[in-house]
């Protein structure tokens, strides 16, 4: 089941989920496929390996959304300023490389946006890519190591949360992100 959240201060709504058994062989050509898909509704692919859970991509999407709203974007699509705050980083081709979609990718993390409450694009998306599996963006304690790495958080870091472990890694990488237009 996906996860939906309304983005605060919008009239989007956001669904995440995620697919395991994915095989990406040509992302651009897997895009045309999904755009026409998507029919003009705004979606995103992550890795889902790199992916702190379905709030991590629910904070990049605010995030995202509220920078776009006051000039604070780099880019003028959604779904690309979604891709730099979820992936901590200023730079497109570095946020691709860091949690996009590759050769690599096994699973994916897949987050529609829309103003119909009903949209189930990301559940469709999900599907046309493997078999739909929201798991896919739990943290487990090999994808904790990971991400911990990958984002540059340390243990002293998530020691002072406070918080379960999992969480609070999500937690401040959703800090991260969301202090990222104040590097700009």
């Amino acid at each position: 089941m996906p996860y939906t959240y309304r983005i605060t201060e919008s009239k989007l709504e956001l669904t995440v989920t995620g697919a395991r058994g994915v095989s990406v062989q040509d992302i651009n050509e897997i895009l045309k496929e999904l755009d026409v898909l998507a029919d003009g509704i705004k979606y995103q692919l992550f890795d889902a390996d790199k992916i702190a859970g379905p709030n991590h991509i629910y904070y990049a999407a605010a995030n995202a959304d509220y920078a776009i709203r006051n000039g604070l974007n780099i880019s003028n699509n959604l779904n690309v300023e979604m891709l730099l705050y979820a992936a901590c980083e200023n730079q497109i081709n570095k946020a691709i490389g860091l949690i996009g979609v590759s050769k690599k990718t096994e699973a994916v993390a897949v987050a529609g946006l829309s103003t119909n409450e009903e949209y189930k694009l990301s559940e469709a998306i999900a599907s046309s890519l493997g078999i739909v599996d929201d798991s896919v963006l739990d943290i487990t304690p090999e994808k904790y190591e990971s991400i911990k790495e990958l984002y540059g958080i340390t243990e002293a870091a998530i020691d002072t949360v406070g918080a379960d472990r999992s969480e609070a890694l999500a937690s401040l990488i959703s800090e991260k992100g969301s202090l990222l237009s104040l590097r700009r």
